[in-house]
């Protein structure tokens, strides 16, 4: 989830717009992947010679083999190459396209859909790959406690209330109809539903984790290094090109760039040090996708309620913040939780300040509630004995001290003691479902292009929800929402938004951009995205880089 911000982006982000996802039926021809991100060369001759390797630097951070578990934007991209489901990410445009299915029907009231199994789709170990392996896979996602990306399947009947023990799973509306043929029931129409099954939670996957449906196979881990060789048993491996695919993990920043700069290294996804590295035409950025914000922790129980569990305190909060000041700097400020998409409505975010509002408001809270939390209600000048706590829990570095001060002196004027705690990035994710803190910082990047992909974290029994935020309308609007047009659709989502953040539950911060260290006249299928995903089975070596021996490290 977590991405690392820069400090300098081009005109290019001022004018960066991000489209709507939709369903392309047509797979690209060979012709047409050929050369993806540089298609005015219509045609290109593969170089069998160069696929022999490609190495790609990334954050030290052990990857999550189970698609059905993990939530981080690093094991998504590396589990790109080990698993495949019915529909997968188009390299250029992201749309959904074929993979394991081959096509599909939609019944007249939308809420039925039959999926056609790609014939000449098999595991790894050679296992023809059939609808009971879909069946059982997406059933697994069910079973799995704590999979983040299980509640996307509610919207098949009885999926709900078999992942929470409440059916059997016979009674989920998913049926094999033969080897060839799969079918589901849903609750409501989901015309979104191919662009969420490219996600690799939905990857169809085998009851030993040695055996992969994707176009590479794991051939060994130690230590930061991954090697993946071509899955010999891939149904479409006659379009991907690379034999073997080196992923290895370092946060040096100089060693990185220095590993590009000598060629030991085709594409730097990790921490590099971009002042050094060599030719600017190697230095990839784009807007993502994605929004960095604070979350305030609601999943306490009545005897554990606190301040913050209301709205009236977070409010008060929320007026406090200096926006403009701790905004200031970054080049994407996020004043509302959805990324902007075009045709979206306009969302009235936050963005001004009042703290004589502010302390009204306190003192109003205080005075209402303060006896239940045995707060005091201070004296005319909004002098208070008694602080109250806000123990906030970052990643290390992710926050600079002093945007930090910023909010700690802002809410000290409310009589709020802010107290942040630093927890290792290996750790954080993992310990927030357990944490006593009261408010979390998370940067979320959509996975698909559609306001559900930020607004499903806070419906109430969405698995995506660390928050424990639970709002009946903000809900009955995400249902009316999933039947709609997406003209309407979107003004249903906007309106869910609103509600959002009229809750003071999200303090929106800023819109991530994304760099990455690659050279595209020597790499091809590779192209920048708004995800920042690029599935590893288009990318190839167009010539080899150039190797400098005689850079010197600084």
């Amino acid at each position: 989830m977590n991405k690392i911000s820069l400090k300098k982006v081009v005109a290019l982000l001022s004018c960066f717009l991000i489209c709507g996802i939709s369903f392309s039926q047509e797979e690209p021809t060979p012709d047409e992947l050929e050369w993806l991100g540089d298609l005015d060369k219509p045609t290109y001759n593969i170089d069998s010679s160069l696929q022999s390797n490609f190495v790609i630097i990334e954050s030290v951070s052990e990857h999550e083999l189970n698609p059905h578990v993990t939530a981080m934007a690093q094991d998504s991209q590396f589990l790109t190459g080990l698993y495949e489901g019915l529909f997968s990410y188009n390299p250029l445009t992201l749309d959904a396209q074929y993979a394991i299915a081959v096509n599909y029907n939609i019944s007249r009231d939308k809420k039925r859909w039959v999926f056609a199994i790609n014939p000449n789709a098999y595991f790894s170990n050679g296992e023809k790959i059939t609808a009971q392996h879909v069946r059982d896979s997406w059933i697994k996602l069910l079973s799995t406690k704590n999979a983040p990306y299980a509640s996307l399947l509610d919207v098949i009947e009885g999926a709900q209330k078999f992942r929470n023990g409440k059916l059997t799973e016979s009674k989920v509306g998913i049926y094999v109809l033969s080897d060839s043929e799969l079918m589901i029931h849903l609750t409501k129409p989901a015309n979104y539903l191919p662009q969420i099954l490219c996600h690799p939670a939905f990857s169809i996957v085998h009851k030993d984790s040695n055996v992969y449906s994707g176009p590479y196979v794991l051939e060994s881990h130690q230590n930061n290094e991954y090697v993946l060789v071509k899955n010999d048993y891939y149904w479409d491996k006659g379009n991907t090109h690379l034999k073997k695919i080196t992923f290895i993990q370092s946060d040096d920043q100089d060693e990185n760039a220095f590993a590009y700069n000598t060629g030991l290294a085709d594409w730097v996804t990790g921490p590099v040090n971009y002042q050094k590295i060599l030719g600017n035409n190697s230095i990839m950025m784009n807007a993502e996708f994605a929004t960095n914000y604070f979350f305030f922790n609601l999943r306490k129980n009545k005897e554990e309620l606190k301040p913050w569990a209301l709205l009236d305190f977070r409010r008060a909060l929320f007026e406090a913040i200096p926006w403009n000041e701790f905004r200031s700097g970054f080049y994407v400020p996020a004043g509302t939780f959805v990324y902007p998409l075009n045709g979206y409505p306009t969302v009235e975010g936050y963005g001004f300040t009042d703290m004589i509002e502010a302390k009204k408001l306190m003192a109003e809270a205080r005075r209402k509630h303060g006896e239940y939390f045995g707060l005091d209600k201070g004296d005319e000048k909004g002098n208070y004995q008694k602080k109250i706590p806000l123990v906030m829990e970052i990643t290390k570095n992710s926050m600079d001290v002093k945007r930090l001060y910023l909010l700690k002196k802002a809410w000290d004027q409310l009589g709020v003691d802010l107290i942040v705690r630093e927890i290792p990035a290996s750790d954080y994710f993992a310990n927030v479902p357990k944490s006593d803190a009261d408010i979390f910082m998370y940067t979320w990047s959509g996975d698909f292009a559609d306001p559900l992909a930020f607004l499903e974290l806070f419906r109430s029994d969405s698995t995506l929800n660390d928050s424990g935020y639970s709002n009946k309308k903000f809900d009955d609007l995400l249902d009316l929402a999933s039947k709609s047009s997406k003209e309407q659709s979107y003004e249903y989502l906007s309106q869910a938004e609103v509600i959002l953040l009229d809750s003071y539950e999200v303090i929106p911060i800023l819109h991530p951009i994304v760099m990455n260290v690659i050279n595209l006249e020597c790499v091809g299928g590779w192209s920048t995205n708004a995800f920042d995903i690029h599935p590893l089975k288009y990318i190839f070596k167009k010539q080899e880089k150039t190797k400098l021996p005689n850079v010197v490290k600084r």
